[in-house]
């Protein structure tokens, strides 16, 4: 069963939350704390306590029949220039063709399979997971299987505007970071953290002035007392090593999104090509796409089909692939090169 300080951990954050959202006389926010509150007294057998509490919350007209209709009383934004720091996904994009190595897709199914048996955790003093880390090359899937979750649990994606959310004034970044974190404790939603380096980065950066230990102090305290049962945290990252070593262990599970295999690459070009006449060997194309990742091999698809319509051609060839390849890795290069460059 769950531990005495760990009881208290989570009293104190009941409370907090109660007290804030009396504070900002949010009756939603105010009813879904105490829902919570509700439901912790149930999984720890204390029915009778549960029923007294219910009774003296009542009951309410405009309560929602399903977490994922719930509606944001507001969405969090910058006090100075008026900015969401969030951008709301109603309808989840599309996942029908999200293509995952096996290994990153068992982490996925283990994430699903316990957030559908909360229950039977709870019976043996358990919880399921709710903050994930994604990490890995851009481009190969992090962003989408963030909506597919979603799409899992008929949530809604909130994805932080890190523009909005990293401010040049002093405090304002750890304030924001707050505003998000209240959100998604008082509105069902997969939250992501799209770069999250960018907030959670190493305190040990030597060109920091103060800032940004702050900023990660402030990130790690509310990871902390995120402790939703409806809501998804998600950080991504292209740069995992830059995160703080603190941020890895906040986090319930870190989840690896490489580039696509042989297997893989086959099967998103055959998906991307399905209706478009190809000549050519289509396992030579899959060879010739090593080392791209999905988002890579839909543009190069994409400006050779464009460029096979452009040119009244009535077919796709591998040669024309291959230029357009061609120039594709010219480019990476380049950009390779101009980062490698020191300043």
């Amino acid at each position: 069963m769950a531990s005495t300080g760990n009881r208290q951990i989570t009293d104190v954050d009941f409370l907090r939350r109660l007290f804030r959202a009396f504070r900002d006389q949010n009756d939603v926010a105010f009813r879904k704390v105490a829902e919570s509150i509700i439901t912790d007294q149930l999984a720890a057998n204390q029915h009778g306590l549960a029923k007294e509490l219910r009774s003296a919350l009542g009951t309410s007209s405009n309560k929602s029949t399903h977490p994922s209709r719930r509606q944001l009383t507001a969405l969090p934004r910058d006090r100075r220039s008026g900015e969401q720091l969030l951008t709301i996904y109603h309808e989840p994009a599309s996942t029908e063709h999200l293509l995952l190595e096996d290994s990153t897709k068992r982490r996925i199914e283990r994430f699903i399979n316990e957030r559908q048996n909360t229950a039977k955790l709870a019976r043996h003093g358990y919880s399921p997971k709710s903050k994930l880390l994604f990490w890995g090359p851009p481009g190969c899937g992090k962003t989408l299987t963030a909506h597919y979750l979603a799409n899992q649990f008929n949530l809604k994606v909130g994805v932080v505007r890190l523009s909005a959310l990293v401010s040049s004034y002093l405090g304002d970044t750890a304030s924001h970071l707050q505003q998000v974190f209240d959100t998604a404790m008082e509105t069902p939603m997969v939250v992501l953290f799209d770069e999250i380096d960018t907030v959670a980065k190493s305190r040990d950066d030597t060109r920091d002035i103060g800032e940004l230990k702050r900023v990660v102090n402030s990130f790690l305290q509310a990871m902390d007392t995120f402790a939703s049962k409806e809501s998804i945290l998600i950080g991504a990252s292209n740069h995992q090593y830059l995160l703080d070593p603190a941020i890895w262990r906040r986090f319930d599970d870190v989840v690896l999104f490489d580039k696509p295999s042989p297997v893989l690459r086959k099967k998103y070009i055959q998906q991307h090509l399905n209706g478009i006449p190809f000549k050519g060997s289509l396992d030579s194309l899959v060879k010739k796409t090593a080392g791209l990742s999905f988002a890579q091999i839909e543009q190069l698809l994409i400006e050779s089909i464009k460029s096979m319509i452009l040119e009244d051609r009535k077919q796709l060839t591998l040669p024309q692939i291959s230029e357009e390849l061609k120039y594709m890795r010219s480019m990476m290069a380049a950009m390779n090169r101009e980062r490698a460059e020191p300043e």
